[in-house]
């Protein structure tokens, strides 16, 4: 009996019920009409490091998500070069200078093990109280954002 409740409970599911989230209306639904400066503007009374630290930090958190969702599709044959919009190919430039035609996988891996590791870095990122942030931290930010 458990049996034909599961198989009937599959079949719903598989069934051709519409799917609200395929709607056209949900599709075509826009922001509202918002400066969406205001979103992401800095509180008063909040350090701009500490506002863009932990900014940074969220928004790798969020792409190392969803690359992880897409790692699969991209493999060191299917995707030979890092490349970007109109053709562009990136190269790998180590700490040296020396640049490097690499696969795509493997740039996102070196790039992301570099973020990490520089997010990691108490001199970088301070999170013990009374450390100061490094004079050029805006710039490394950017970096990493970039």
């Amino acid at each position: 009996m458990g049996k034909a409740r599961r198989r009937d409970k599959e079949t719903s599911l598989c069934s051709d019920d519409p799917k609200l989230y395929l709607e056209e209306t949900v599709l075509e639904r826009k922001l509202p009409d918002i400066d969406l400066r205001l979103l992401v503007e800095m509180p008063q009374g909040v350090d701009f490091n500490e506002w863009l630290a932990s900014h940074t930090i969220a928004i790798f958190d969020n792409i190392n998500l969803i690359y992880g969702t897409i790692s699969e599709f991209c493999t060191m044959s299917e995707c030979p070069d890092m490349s970007g919009p109109s053709f562009r190919t990136y190269l790998w430039v180590d700490e040296k200078g020396k640049k490097s035609r690499i696969a795509a996988p493997q740039y996102v891996d070196y790039v992301m093990t570099y973020i990490q590791k520089t997010i990691g870095d108490e001199s970088n990122f301070p999170t013990k109280y009374g450390n100061e942030f490094p004079s050029n931290f805006e710039s490394l930010a950017r970096k990493i954002l970039k």
